[in-house]
């Protein structure tokens, strides 16, 4: 009797050993576990951020300055209380730290970064580590217990900044501050032939096209405002009236007011777009102003034209000077001019206003203008869309 109970009680700290081991083997997979997961979501931060932050730099064109600022950004964050140092990859080889590529359609995931051959990039694709390689690895609490010490971990980010502006997202209201907002937009159109000879270093004019514009350079945009100067951006000028030399179809001038929302917009209605913007409901009431095929294998919308510019649209843009603001582009116009014009817009450039001459002859007055290179949240971005080479759209694609 007594030798059975013995053996029972051996049996007993056996089982208690046993389950007390597997006990604390599992509470250490839980614990690591949860650590491995937090480490890998702070990883995933700083792949993001330094994503984002590298991708904002290629509208500038400069790739050291995208490797600059992703490396930086992934500093700024840390996994496991430590600060993610990120591999520059000057190189650009496919698996290394930040890799600058062009993807084609950034919403189809199974379209492959290029990385070879590019003339253009759109993207930042980041790897961030904890490794042998950079970092170190992650070192595990409760190593003793699973016989694993530490473990690598790695996260991938990329990031697009796309120009290829199809139309503006009219969401109204919502908790985000960015969807119920007003478009910067200025309801002029401008004669896509004029800013293509402007600013389109490819442009090769035909007999009837419009010729190399004469830019000038007389004033600067700095700190915020504009001054008599030279800041190497060139300026290109509006006229409303002047008959110029290049097969502009319809009306004088290279460019004319529009209605965007509603058909005849009174003068009040577009002073308030010009120092407003246009609201989430009258970009809804154009259809988002997308472009759609006009049945010739072009991206188009047709716009109705408006009245001229009047001495108080003279006024509110000379309220605007400096500010952001994107304007459409057009490629054929009917009508002769006024409510009575029809255009026909083929995309959408950035400009800030710079000066204003609405005295004189009227084949005098023009608005004078200059790029001004727009990040913009509400662009749709479209892959068969022109590039602007001026408005951006910033996001996540991987």
């Amino acid at each position: 009797m007594n030798d059975r109970l013995k053996q029972q009680k051996g049996n007993v700290l056996v089982f208690f050993a046993v389950a007390l081991t597997l006990f604390f083997t599992f509470l250490a997979l839980s614990v690591d576990i949860g650590w491995i997961m937090l480490t890998k979501s702070e990883l995933q931060a700083a792949a993001d951020s330094a994503a984002l932050a590298g991708a904002a730099q290629l509208a500038e064109d400069d790739l050291d300055l995208a490797r600059d600022f992703s490396q930086d950004f992934s500093s700024y964050n840390s996994a496991a209380k430590e600060s993610i140092a990120l591999e520059r990859n000057d190189s650009n080889a496919r698996e290394g730290g930040i890799v600058v590529g062009y993807l084609h359609n950034p919403m189809d995931l199974s379209d492959p970064l290029q990385t070879e051959g590019l003339s253009r990039y759109n993207t930042v694709q980041v790897v961030t580590k904890r490794s042998a390689e950079i970092n170190g690895p992650l070192r595990l609490f409760l190593g003793y217990f699973t016989g694993l010490e530490a473990v690598s971990i790695r996260t991938r980010a990329a990031a697009t900044l796309d120009d290829r502006v199809i139309g503006f997202d009219a969401t109204p209201g919502g908790s985000d501050s960015q969807t119920g907002r007003n478009l910067g937009f200025l309801p002029f159109a401008l004669y896509h032939q004029t800013w293509n000879a402007a600013y389109d270093a490819n442009y090769s004019p035909g007999p009837d096209d419009c010729p190399r514009e004469s830019l000038s350079d007389d004033f600067a945009y700095e700190n915020g405002k504009v001054r008599a100067g030279h800041d190497q951006i060139p300026e290109l000028k509006m006229y409303p009236n002047r008959t110029l030399d290049c097969g502009l179809p319809g009306a004088p001038g290279n460019f004319g007011t529009v209605d965007v929302g509603y058909s005849n917009n009174s003068t009040n209605d577009l002073v308030r777009q010009i120092l407003e913007g246009i609201s989430p409901e009258e970009l809804a009431a154009v259809d988002n102003l997308r472009l759609t095929d006009n049945g010739h294998g072009v991206l188009s919308k047709m716009l109705e034209g408006d009245t001229g510019v009047s001495t108080a649209i003279k006024s509110a843009l000379e309220q605007i000077i400096g500010q952001p603001r994107i304007i459409p582009l057009f490629m054929n116009r009917t009508g002769s001019g006024g409510d009575n014009a029809c255009y026909e817009i083929c995309g959408f450039v950035g400009i800030r206003i710079m000066h204003v001459q609405m005295t004189g002859p009227l084949e005098d007055r023009y608005v004078l203008i200059q790029m001004c290179k727009i990040h913009e949240s509400k662009a749709i971005i479209h892959p068969d869309a022109p590039h602007s080479n001026s408005i951006y759209n910033l996001s996540l694609t991987r």
